[in-house]
């Protein structure tokens, strides 16, 4: 694992600890800001254990995604009115792929199978304010 993924790694297993549930009835000011920052924390682990073919840091970050809820990829199309989400079970493959831990591989693509994971009233989405601030949100569906 490289130091920059190892301090990430390090840093979203933090955030696992900190943020909550994101059903929109959950979320308090405070879970929010936990869930947005998990949410943040995933996708850009997702994206560096990507460029850098390193399994664990995927394996964590599908993880996160896993207890976020549902994530649209940014940039990606939409369609009749759904946006593309994050497959959670398509990332443990990559990571157990890459040679991450199988059965820990396995154990998240279970959770991104439960009903559970499916029952969310919304999904998170990233947006620009036209002075390019931008931030995950969450949209009911």
């Amino acid at each position: 694992m490289t130091r920059v993924t190892k301090l990430l790694a390090v840093l979203a297993l933090s955030t696992m600890g900190a943020a909550l549930s994101a059903n929109a009835d959950d979320l308090t000011a405070a879970n929010a800001g936990d869930a947005r920052t998990k949410v943040a924390t995933a996708v850009a682990l997702a994206n560096i254990a990507t460029a850098e073919k390193d399994g664990e840091a995927l394996l964590v970050a599908a993880r996160l995604l896993a207890t976020a809820g549902p994530v649209a990829k940014a940039g990606e199309a939409v369609a009749d009115g759904k946006p593309t989400l994050y497959d959670v079970a398509a990332l443990a493959a990559s990571a157990k792929e890459m040679g991450a831990d199988a059965a820990k591989a396995d154990e998240v693509a279970k959770m991104a199978a439960a009903p559970t994971a499916n029952a969310r009233d919304g999904y998170w989405y990233y947006s620009c304010d036209s002075y390019n601030n931008c931030q995950w949100i969450y949209a009911g569906w």
